[in-house]
């Protein structure tokens, strides 16, 4: 298919270890999917997973966060799973902020727009929501452990994303590249990210910066069966979300917001 060719010339003009361990599909389920598949295949074996990335076209199964399903159509989003390595928390911790800044940072360099970040990580642009991401860890017995990190970022199909709230890439860029251009400034843009891995005193800097909210937001949240609702005091050391609420501070490592955001975009 010529688009994946244009793809792998893309990546081949990169220097990195996810532009040289790839895996490039016109369709897929699911490239979380697979990816983990892979990683669990060579923890069964007794090795770590090697940094790679997963790349397709068209998902049939997408999926987001909390298992909702993402909207894949084909040929119109970047649609990709990376595969890294942790040695410790402080890896792990790090990873869905290194990952959210180095999304972001290139989504405004493509666009030309302000891209922010809405806790935990969706990527919005003018309020609305562009892209997303979905990070399953994997541990098997003394492998050492290793994260898949799914990324969607909308690139076209305009109606079927505004339909669920959502904005692409060609409705904010003032000149859009080619996709496989785009696909492959979005994984080098998280390389260079990951460079940082296990830094939070960075990875948390960074993502401050880039933070879609301000203090006096407010916020709900679903954290399995309970609610958590405040307004927003700031993300803490560890990226957690500080809310002050009638009941004290509450601090979330993680949760589904449940009512619209009341902040606006804002750029720095």
């Amino acid at each position: 298919m010529m688009i994946l060719s244009r793809l792998n010339e893309a990546l081949d003009r990169r220097a990195g270890l996810l532009t040289r361990n790839r895996i490039l599909l016109e369709s897929i389920d699911s490239t979380n999917s697979l990816a983990l598949r892979l990683v669990k295949l060579c923890m069964d074996r007794g090795s770590p997973p090697p940094r790679m990335v997963v790349i397709a076209l068209q998902q049939r199964s997408g999926r987001g966060r909390l298992g909702k399903a993402w909207v894949s159509l084909p040929e119109q989003g970047a649609y990709l799973s990376l595969v890294v390595g942790a040695s410790g928390p402080d890896d792990l911790a790090s990873l869905p902020l290194l990952v959210s800044v180095g999304l972001a940072r290139t989504v405004a360099e493509i666009s030309g727009c302000f891209c922010s970040l809405k806790w935990p990580n969706d990527l919005m642009v003018s309020g609305r929501k562009i892209g997303g991401i979905l990070i399953e860890s994997v541990t098997r017995g003394a492998v050492r452990p290793a994260a898949v990190i799914g990324v969607g970022v909308n690139y076209g199909g305009s109606e079927a994303v505004s339909k669920v709230g959502g904005v692409a890439m060609n409705e904010v860029a003032r000149e859009l590249p080619p996709l496989p251009e785009v696909i492959s400034e979005l994984v080098c843009g998280i390389e260079e990210e990951l460079s940082h891995l296990g830094e939070m005193t960075y990875a948390v800097a960074r993502f401050r910066e880039l933070s879609a909210h301000r203090p006096g937001d407010t916020l709900q949240f679903r954290i399995g069966e309970d609610v958590q609702k405040g307004t927003f005091s700031g993300v803490d050391d560890r990226g957690f979300l500080v809310l002050q609420s009638d009941r004290g501070e509450i601090r979330l490592s993680a949760g589904e917001a449940i009512e619209e955001w009341t902040g606006e975009s804002h750029e720095s």
